[in-house]
């Protein structure tokens, strides 16, 4: 497919995403799913910087989310710093944190480095969950009020969601850029042989470094977002099962694409809210179940996601598909 109509499917997709608050207007609970999806799909494509791309497994992004969450609550009620700014000083603030306590951690492989991004998640956790300045187990409250942009709170869900798809669409935008970049090579062929890309002279430390910081900063941007969307926090955001729940995403669109974690998004949200708002009085975290299965399923069916599936069956398509005659070479046979 050619650029140019590339650059027009995503500007078509992005025009129609900005429909549905038109035509089904102020519908809480409908509007409620498109922004879930919106906001957990940045999560999960920011995790896939560090995860897919760099190839580092963390399980600890739900820890990034909620310092970024947590630093521009803290900032709004404690010194009123808009949220807009809160979200910059996370950015940099927790992408910074995120490096420096990942920076031990790289001479791990596999999942040795899986569980020390768990172990760092709980450690912050329960620092949170005992520290009486940000509410301790209580968690925070934003303040009430009108609509307020600089606040970032609105009365309607609708702001909210125009909110979190600009998010969505400028963070997509960048890890395409990303991703076509030195940098992207460079995690790519980390994630591919780390041993090779050390031998041809990439810095392999020095580019997940700066793959931790990128992807630890974009989710505590979305944090940032998610706090002022639901008005109240706690430390249970960080708990594991919501890293869980961003990486979910990326693994059934496929971690080497840079889609493949909004397309999971799309189709795993909807159906967990689905289940959350339905079954969970009577079966409690069916959502997690069905995670579970759904996980499990696609590591053993297709680990390369939706979008490996797709290329694959184009490739398959194209080897299968007839070669055209060639009516220069019919007619000098025939001459």
């Amino acid at each position: 497919m050619s650029k140019s109509k590339k650059t027009v499917l995503v500007v078509a997709a992005i025009l129609a995403a900005c429909l549905p608050p038109l035509l089904i207007g102020n519908e809480p609970y409908i509007i409620h799913i498109f922004i879930m999806s919106f906001y957990i799909g940045t999560v999960s494509m920011a995790w896939n910087i560090l995860g897919g791309m760099a190839g580092q497994l963390s399980l600890g992004h739900a820890t990034f989310m909620g310092l970024g969450a947590y630093t521009t609550a803290v900032l709004l009620i404690k010194v009123d710093v808009s949220p807009w700014i809160g979200m910059a000083i996370s950015f940099f603030g927790v992408g910074l944190i995120a490096a420096i306590i990942f920076y031990p951690c790289f001479i791990l492989r596999g999942p040795y480095f899986t569980l020390a991004t768990i172990a760092f998640g709980e450690t912050f956790r329960n620092l949170l969950m005992n520290w009486p300045y940000v509410g301790q187990g209580q968690g925070l409250l934003m303040p009430f009020g009108g609509d307020d942009f600089l606040a970032m709170r609105f009365l309607s869900k609708i702001p909210y969601y125009y909110m979190s798809l600009a998010m969505l669409v400028l963070v997509s935008l960048a890890i395409w850029r990303l991703d076509r970049s030195k940098w992207g090579y460079a995690f790519k062929t980390i994630r591919e042989d780390e041993d090779t890309a050390n031998a041809i002279g990439i810095n392999t430390t020095l580019y997940k470094l700066y793959a931790a910081f990128l992807s630890a900063g974009l989710s505590a941007v979305a944090g940032a977002f998610y706090s002022q969307y639901l008005r109240f926090i706690d430390p249970e955001i960080m708990m594991t099962v919501f890293s869980v729940e961003f990486v979910l995403p990326a693994i059934i669109g496929g971690v080497s694409f840079v889609g493949g974690p909004l397309i999971g998004a799309i189709l795993i949200i909807p159906l967990s809210e689905f289940l959350r708002a339905h079954f969970a009085g009577t079966v409690s975290g069916i959502n997690i179940i069905v995670y579970a299965v759904i996980l499990i399923l696609v590591i053993f069916l297709k680990p390369s996601g939706l979008l490996g599936w797709h290329q694959e069956w184009s490739a398959n398509r194209k080897r299968k598909k007839p070669a055209a005659p060639d009516p220069g070479g019919e007619a000098h046979a025939q001459g």
